[in-house]
């Protein structure tokens, strides 16, 4: 419904379950609550998009439906093919355009050029904000003492097939449990104050895609003494179906890029700087030693060795039975159990991909 009564035209391309393909006048009068162009708004939203056109009606809707005026959305178009630009033209945006596809980092860091807000506020196409979101932000910063929040994926998902349930519990479970300043910040949807961001020098070139680009500038925050916290309050609904093999290769890439990321900081070893789980990672040479015993034991038909590689397949299951755990309490037993063989797949070709990591490293191969 229009401010002045009308019915809205809503087309079929959208996306998001919300049939939106192009947006009406609601947009434009619901941004006429901001502050006047010439003062400089507290929150910048800094969104970088390519070929989001399924998505990205719903994600700006939701942001001008927010009780919160004071902010500026600035959508950096990575070189999309698709309608994204024609899509973001019918919201009060400001489109930056790339020189091409540089990925999601470079992007991100020329989005918080143009920016003018006290607060940037990293938000990806695929993600939907409640009303109070930006409220809850700006709250969160009210006290002075932190310089960056990350938000967490809310419990209510779209996608209930097993493997989108069981990577969006493992994104929101991951999170929740942090405690105290973290060394992470997700741009799922993570703040930091503008001048903070500008003194770290933003993201690392050196991640042309979509890898751990988050991770590794929520470490450099963390080496800078910054004071990045969870904020579980900071609630958003990532819209993301992921297939099998979505999920593997994702996991292997991340795996690769992790280890890379490991060994360029060698003094940091030692410590668990991510948002896995110790348990997760002791998992992850348990597993290949599972399938290196199993496979042998059957091929040579040596049964003890056999089930030995079965125990070390059960012990990776009590090492994350603290998130199959959290799977259960979700979901029920049926896609508790289902998740088990997913773990042990992921944990497979999380090996694999921390082996081609440590093993490319030492050639050139930092990224």
């Amino acid at each position: 419904m229009r401010p002045n009564g009308t019915q809205a035209k809503v087309g079929d391309g959208g996306g998001g379950g919300q049939g939106l393909k192009r947006v009406t006048s609601m947009a434009r009068w619901l941004s006429r609550k901001r502050t006047t162009p010439e003062q400089a708004p507290r929150v910048s939203v800094v969104m970088p998009v390519y070929n989001a056109e399924s998505t990205l009606a719903e994600c700006l809707t939701r942001v001008y439906q927010s009780t919160f005026h004071d902010f500026e959305f600035i959508m950096v178009d990575d070189g999309s093919t698709d309608r994204s630009r024609a899509i973001a033209q019918n919201f009060p945006v400001r489109i930056v355009p790339t020189p091409g596809r540089v990925g999601p980092a470079v992007a991100r860091n020329q989005g918080a050029r143009e920016a003018t807000g006290d607060i940037l506020f990293f938000i990806d196409s695929d993600v939907m904000l409640r009303p109070d979101t930006l409220q809850t932000l700006v709250d969160g910063f009210e006290s002075g003492e932190i310089d960056g929040f990350n938000g967490v994926q809310a419990a209510d998902m779209r996608h209930r097939d097993v493997v989108s349930q069981y990577k969006n519990i493992w994104m929101r479970w991951t999170y929740l449990r942090q405690q105290g300043d973290v060394p992470l910040f997700y741009t799922t949807a993570a703040a930091i104050r503008r001048e903070a961001f500008l003194e770290s020098g933003g993201f690392d070139h050196g991640y042309a895609t979509p890898n751990v680009e988050d991770t590794a500038y929520g470490q450099k925050l963390a080496r800078m003494g910054l004071k990045i916290r969870i904020h579980p309050g900071l609630e958003v609904e990532h819209v993301k179906r992921y297939s099998l093999w979505g999920l593997l290769r994702t996991d292997f890439m991340r795996a690769v890029s992790l280890t890379r990321l490991k060994l360029r900081h060698p003094g940091e070893f030692g410590s668990n700087n991510t948002s896995v789980p110790l348990g997760y990672v002791a998992s992850i040479p348990l597993t290949g030693i599972s399938v290196l015993a199993i496979c042998l034991g059957i091929t040579l038909g040596w049964p003890l060795v056999t089930a030995l590689g079965a125990v070390a397949a059960g012990g990776t299951i009590v090492l994350n039975r603290e998130f199959l755990g959290a799977i259960r309490q979700s979901d029920g037993w049926v896609h508790a159990l289902a998740a088990v063989p997913l773990l042990w797949a992921e944990l497979f070709v999380a090996g694999v991909g921390s082996v081609i990591g440590l093993l490319t490293f030492p050639f050139g191969r930092r990224y």
